[in-house]
């Protein structure tokens, strides 16, 4: 229960963010009868637990820093990608965009050797 709130939290912040960062505030656990502050902070992704001042990457694309302020989190494929005429997937295993036509989603937009103009928006 203690991390369902924040879990909540960063994912609609996530979701409405799109591509961007987000920030975990620290929470405080109950040991012994008394409220002690983290010794760390704790991936939602992959519930491990990591000690203040690390920083690791998640298998869902986001580049994370544990620090005692919070846990902050960004996304390692940059920002909204905008294509015309194609529609801007994440490819989760090389953490970047593949686009796809609009009127044919199995249809790339182009090569990956080819040069293309692409448009991505800092959404800070």
């Amino acid at each position: 229960m203690k991390v369902l709130l924040p879990l909540t939290v960063s994912c609609i912040t996530l979701a409405l963010c799109q591509a961007a960062c987000f920030l975990t505030l620290p929470t405080l656990e109950i040991r012994n009868g008394a409220m002690v502050p983290q010794d760390g902070c704790i991936d939602a992704y992959d519930k491990k637990k990591y000690p203040f001042e690390s920083e690791w990457n998640t298998a869902h694309c986001l580049r994370c820093s544990c620090r005692v302020t919070g846990m902050e989190c960004c996304t390692r494929f940059g920002g909204i990608a905008d294509v015309q005429g194609c529609n801007g997937v994440v490819d989760f295993e090389t953490c970047t965009y593949k686009f796809y036509s609009l009127d044919n989603p199995e249809e790339p937009c182009f090569e990956a050797s080819e040069t293309k103009s692409i448009h991505i928006s800092d959404p800070k």
